[in-house]
């Protein structure tokens, strides 16, 4: 309260039957009683009738037990447990970091009361040995909570073939323990690959589907002997199940599918890096397209990416203009029929040169704005007066994109419509000094927060000094580093 109410209120003097009343509610002074009142909304005044007393020392014991009740939350993480899944937990009592998030979580699961009896029920035993249950993992840049995946395996449990009781950790290591509990659950001859476990963590359209996945599998099925989706070849098959335990699933689809094909890592790494990601190489123009790359294998794989950017515009794109007032008019691609048959590497790389060549003229992007993505751009300075620095900058119009493009002669530009739709944000990686500022690297991130490109001029590697950089930008900014960016180095 305000100096001028404080004076106001010792002016006065508190009825007998109210300073009893004060002492009864634990006040320490008349202020801190005023104060109370006002915070839960009763009328702060010198006189009160036994009415009023009484409602005062029921919302006063009803505080008290609020404040208990969140203590022994905050202590006792089994009878956190046990009240997020039993009773109608009050979340805004939950202030230990983490916690709303898990209580939340539990309250949008099913709430049928055997289901909930007996989710809790795999909470504490889990609790009881391992700290699973309460921690995080990163998938795809994204910070998921473990407990998400303990509730969808709940909903599991008639697929399960042993008990989680009957389960002991081999490892302090907390996803080695969320893989170990899923063999343990479901595995009943091999294991399953790493990378699957990430099917019980996601949430997205795909998740049930690759669930599924991970149960044939777990049963030593075949890929070729489901419904999975995707027309697994028996090579295809055999390769799915080698894919380094680091990628994600759709990785490891495209890993089979170039490894079936014939092609090897460095490929697959060079694919899983441009706009072929997106579309599948399950699809047919992309497939042939990934044939092309198989059958000229001394074409260097840092090409990969501009002529799959080359590819899309020439067949896919359908770009929007502007020609007049509330008109809008679409332009088709430019050779929709396109295709791989007869292409030669050279030529290919002629067109794609000089395609470049016109988007460094073109200002069709320039009017075009983006809203900024929310990570945090990167500035270190270097040298021994530190008067040079390294920046991390983010690029937000098409100007700027075109820009870009002409300094360091690749198809950046071309990045404006995904941009402007939030798909990925394009980033310039810059060398700072008192003569000017030199352009080293051009930086793609896609909306999941992986960095999935890092080209310099003429589409070149970054040398390691710059890809250090990135690194600690991508540390600090809570970004993940796609396996192809990290091993792509210029010497």
């Amino acid at each position: 309260m305000k100096r001028k109410q404080k004076e106001k209120y010792k002016a006065k003097a508190l009825k007998p039957s109210v300073k009893k009343h004060l002492r009864s509610l634990n006040m320490s002074s008349e202020y801190a009683y005023f104060a109370w009142c006002t915070r839960n909304h009763f009328l702060p005044s010198y006189e009160k009738s036994k009415r009023e007393m009484a409602a005062e020392c029921k919302a006063q014991a009803r505080e008290q037990k609020s404040l208990q009740s969140q203590a022994r939350l905050h202590h006792n993480p089994e009878q956190f447990l046990r009240d997020a899944c039993l009773t109608q937990l009050d979340l805004e009592l939950l202030h230990r970091p983490g916690w709303r998030e898990i209580g939340d979580a539990i309250a949008n699961s099913n709430r049928d009361k055997k289901q909930r009896q007996q989710l809790l029920a795999l909470l504490v035993d889990l609790h009881q040995k391992t700290k699973l249950v309460f921690e995080t993992t990163t998938l795809e840049g994204q910070s998921v909570y473990y407990i998400q995946a303990l509730i969808v395996l709940n909903n599991y449990r008639s697929q399960w073939i042993r008990q989680p009781k009957d389960w002991t950790p081999n490892t302090h290591n907390i996803h080695g323990q969320f893989s170990s509990l899923l063999e343990h659950l479901f595995v009943q001859y091999e294991p399953v690959p790493a990378f699957m476990d990430a099917a019980w963590l996601r949430t997205d359209k795909c998740a049930k589907t690759y669930r599924q996945w991970y149960l044939h599998l777990a049963a030593g099925q075949n890929m070729r002997r489901v419904d999975v989706g995707v027309a697994f070849t028996k090579k295809m098959a055999r390769h799915f199940v080698q894919a380094p335990s680091n990628y994600s699933i759709e990785a490891a689809i495209n890993w089979a599918h170039i490894h079936a094909l014939g092609g090897d890592r460095r490929l697959v790494e060079a694919v899983s890096a441009s706009r072929i990601k997106t579309k599948g190489v399950t699809h047919p123009f992309w497939a042939a397209v990934v044939r092309f790359f198989i059958e000229h294998p001394m074409l260097d794989r840092v090409h990969v990416a501009p002529i799959a950017d080359y590819l899309q515009a020439q067949k896919f794109a359908v770009r929007e203009y502007v020609t007049g007032p509330g008109v809008l008019e679409k332009v088709l691609p430019p050779q929709p029929t396109l295709s791989m048959r007869g292409r030669t590497p050279d030529a290919l790389l002629n067109q794609v040169a000089r395609w470049h060549g016109r988007l460094a003229k073109s200002s069709t992007a320039e009017n075009v704005f983006f809203k900024k993505s929310g990570i945090p751009e990167f500035r270190k300075k270097v040298g021994e007066k530190k008067e040079d620095a390294w920046q991390i900058r983010e690029l937000l119009s098409g100007a700027a994109l075109v820009l870009e493009s002409r300094k360091m002669g690749h198809c950046v530009s071309t990045y404006a419509e995904a941009c402007a739709s939030g798909h990925c944000s394009i980033w310039a990686l810059e060398y700072v000094t008192l003569k000017g500022t030199q352009k080293r690297q051009t930086i793609e991130v896609d909306r999941s927060g992986m960095i999935v490109q890092c080209r310099g001029k003429l589409n070149r590697y970054p040398t390691r000094a710059e890809l250090s950089i990135v690194k600690q930008w991508s540390h600090a900014a809570g970004l993940s580093l796609s396996v192809y960016v990290a091993r792509s180095v210029v010497e």
